[in-house]
């Protein structure tokens, strides 16, 4: 005996709906106007851009630039006295100050053919300070160098979260 297929409909994939509140007449007619495709009032907003440049940052974020500035000179005054290498000072400059200032020293020691000089005392001191714009600041430091005084003035700009230095000239 051979059986029959039976052809059933299948079941229901949500249950019933069951109304709990019938809901009361509305009082209050509102008008609401049509929905356009596209905004009205404001720009169409834009992706942000990623950017791999050095990013400003505030002067509150950034610690005080007068004892940045006078740490700097001083490690600056070293490697013109030839007591430091100019390679340390490569994290406090910008990449085009640091270029500059590397051929200065490797002309000049190609010159005179770098004997290391005696040591002389080196002692910075008085400092001003002008912050021109936010993130920015010029600092004049006086510094004396065995008998002979030099004034540097150092431009400072907040990059990544910390100062970084495209000019520095010793007067």
């Amino acid at each position: 005996m051979r059986s029959v297929p039976v052809i059933c409909r299948p079941p229901a994939l949500e249950p019933p709906a069951v109304v709990l509140l019938v809901p009361g007449p509305v009082l209050a007619r509102a008008v609401v106007p049509p929905e356009l495709p596209f905004p009205v009032d404001r720009p169409p907003e834009r992706r942000a851009e990623v950017s791999f440049e050095p990013q400003a940052t505030p002067r509150r974020a950034l610690p005080d630039p007068a004892g940045h500035a006078r740490a700097l000179v001083l490690a600056l005054l070293e490697v013109l006295s030839g007591r430091r290498p100019v390679r340390q000072l490569r994290p406090h400059l910008t990449e085009e100050a640091y270029e500059r200032l590397s051929g200065r020293l490797h002309r000049a020691s190609g010159a005179s053919g770098h004997r290391p000089r005696p040591r002389t005392r080196i002692h910075v001191g008085r400092t001003l300070v002008c912050e021109p714009a936010d993130g920015i600041a010029e600092i004049t430091v006086l510094a004396r160098v065995g008998s002979r005084t030099r004034a540097i003035a150092v431009r400072l700009e907040g990059l990544d979260g910390r100062w970084r230095c495209p000019v520095l000239t010793v007067l």
